[in-house]
């Protein structure tokens, strides 16, 4: 049974600058890795057993009650427990999950909109479908880069002791022996010494690069120019753009298959991708069709819109299917974002090599070469 939303304060005809305001925090925790709130794997559950028990037509209330009986971890007991204390007081879902605090900006965007729509339950399975999407990607991500970052480690880790330990005893060889050294010799050894001096220096600059990115990473102008920078990455820069796209198609399926004004839901949308170059982006289209431009040509006017989404939708608009248009193009962009990170994965793991064999094998050579030219003197 859905939560009646008819008359929720939130969702009127004209977007309230107090919800802007208040929507901030959300989206801005939404980008941090360390989020305090549930884990997509918990999430995952939720929301499906959710949409199970409100298609059943079980009352919200005794849904709560049946979820916190089955809960096994202690953060969602607690979580879900406030929850249902905040619903028994009398507040709507979405604003009971707000409250959380371990819910994101989509989560309760998503769930306002199936209490406005009537279409609670079918919101909730599309939160469930989300999240096993976000699962499925990380555990690709996971596959794609646990290994070379493994070796690159333990790489490093013996380059370093190399520089420490086995440089310097050659070092010492050399310098009784007195003869010339080669130039990539002289390199090595420099670069031994330089980190033998200073390697507490550069311990304390990486403390403070730390220190500095916890410090700025709630600053807008960071976060613009953290993103600008993943974006022009080469490989990570369309991975992120593609994700992004997909988010927004994900968000505007959602929002216009349950009723929502075009303008109303580019402004809801704006609020839910958590991303600040889309947001920008959305609030200029968003500006564009409510003075009378259309949704494609609006679009069109901003680079990180493929040429091809632009198309798509322009015949959307022309047949009225905006809603499922936006749906296979989420299905699309979400597909091709598992594409390319697998993708990336086998890409990964020869290049990792081939970095640890340039760095283990310069410096060998370097500690030879001035071998082979004794010997030959001899």
């Amino acid at each position: 049974m859905p939560i009646p939303l008819t008359q929720h304060p939130k969702l009127g005809a004209s977007p309230a600058k107090e919800e802007r305001a208040n929507l901030t925090a959300w989206w801005s925790r939404d980008m941090f890795v360390f989020n305090k709130g549930l884990n997509d794997h918990r999430k995952e559950r939720l929301f499906r057993e959710l949409h199970l028990l409100l298609q059943a037509g079980v009352d919200p209330r005794t849904v709560l009650d049946l979820l916190i009986k089955a809960q096994t971890d202690p953060r969602s007991v607690e979580v879900l427990e406030g929850v249902r204390t905040a619903v028994v007081r009398g507040q709507l879902l979405s604003d009971a999950l707000q409250a959380a605090g371990s819910f994101s900006s989509y989560e309760v965007h998503s769930v306002r909109i199936g209490e406005e729509s009537g279409r609670l339950g079918e919101v909730c399975l599309q939160l469930a479908d989300h999240h096993a999407d976000r699962l499925k990607l990380q555990r690709m991500v996971r596959q794609a880069f646990a290994y070379p970052a493994f070796i690159l480690a333990i790489t490093m880790v013996v380059v370093l002791f190399m520089m420490k330990v086995i440089v310097p005893m050659f070092a010492q060889v050399f310098a009784r022996s007195g003869a010339e050294l080669p130039a990539l010799t002289r390199t090595v050894l420099e670069v031994a010494a330089f980190l033998d001096a200073w390697w507490f220096v550069l311990v304390l600059l990486a403390l403070g690069a730390g220190a500095g990115y916890f410090a700025l990473r709630t600053s807008r102008a960071w976060q613009v120019a953290v993103e600008t920078t993943l974006l022009n990455l080469p490989l990570f820069g369309e991975l992120r753009r593609k994700a992004l796209l997909a988010k927004y198609a994900r968000a505007m399926a959602l929002l216009l298959g349950s009723g929502a004004p075009l303008d109303r839901a580019l402004d809801l949308c704006q609020q839910m991708v958590g991303s600040p170059k889309l947001m920008s982006a959305l609030d200029q289209v968003r500006s564009d069709v409510v003075r009378g431009a259309g949704l494609a040509q609006a679009m069109s006017r901003h680079p990180l819109f493929d040429p091809a989404m632009i198309a798509m939708i322009a015949v959307a608009e022309e047949v009225k299917q905006l809603d499922a248009m936006h749906l296979r193009l989420s299905e699309r962009y979400t597909a091709d974002v598992q594409h390319r990170t697998a993708l990336l994965g086998t890409v990964l793991e020869p290049a990792t090599i081939l970095l640890i064999a340039v760095l283990v094998g310069t410096v060998l050579v370097a500690m030879y070469l001035p071998m082979f030219k004794l010997s030959t003197t001899f």
